[in-house]
């Protein structure tokens, strides 16, 4: 098994255990946007994730698995969580965590093939309870490689 296929079955594992109780509330999302966003080497991105029901047993979060491709030929897959933070019957601020498994393609190096997603988003939530959100994350190493540049993303989504 190659090192990118055995860390994203690691990620996987560690959040299998809450997945199995998600209930059918789960939710799609699509996203564009913006890598390495404040740098001069920006390049468009598009991601996939699927959102699960948030977990009552642990304090509502929400596990997610997603995957990202970049302009330059990046990629990387993620599993995390998100919570969600109701500002009014609209509005919702999420932050959210994840690991995950980068490979650079022509990109940037980030350092290190596993990288920590952190971030944000504020999202409109429709009468349908689809949702449209601006978010910006950080992608970087935590200091566990040698080099840890860092990267973010500024993207938009919309989740159904």
């Amino acid at each position: 098994m190659n090192k990118h296929l055995r860390n994203a079955s690691i990620a996987l594992t560690l959040l299998l255990p809450s997945m199995a109780f998600a209930e059918q509330e789960s939710q799609m999302s699509l996203s564009v946007g913006a890598f390495e966003v404040f740098d001069d080497n920006t390049a468009a991105e598009i991601g996939v994730e699927y959102r699960f029901s948030p977990q009552a047993s642990a304090f509502n979060l929400i596990p997610t698995l997603g995957a990202t491709l970049t302009s330059d030929g990046g990629y990387w897959g993620y599993a995390g969580v998100r919570y969600d933070i109701y500002l009014n019957n609209n509005w919702i601020l999420t932050p959210n965590f994840a690991i995950a498994a980068y490979e650079q393609g022509g990109g940037v190096d980030l350092g290190y093939d596993i990288e920590f997603r952190t971030g944000a988003e504020l999202a409109y939530q429709f009468s349908d309870k689809s949702r449209l959100g601006l978010g910006l994350y950080h992608l970087s190493n935590a200091n566990i490689g040698e080099n840890n540049p860092g990267a973010e993303s500024l993207i938009l989504s919309y989740s159904f």
